[in-house]
């Protein structure tokens, strides 16, 4: 489990692109699908 959970994490905590990524599908799995950040 250590070990999937290890290659599905990033280094890049910095990243707009990935926070905003995570956003999206935050409000997608409350099933929101309006709007995406990138068009914010």
């Amino acid at each position: 489990m250590k070990h999937l959970l290890k290659n599905a994490l990033t280094d890049d905590i910095n990243s707009r692109e990935i926070y905003m990524k995570g956003i999206d599908h935050s409000y997608y799995y409350e099933g929101y699908t309006t709007f995406k950040t990138e068009a914010l």
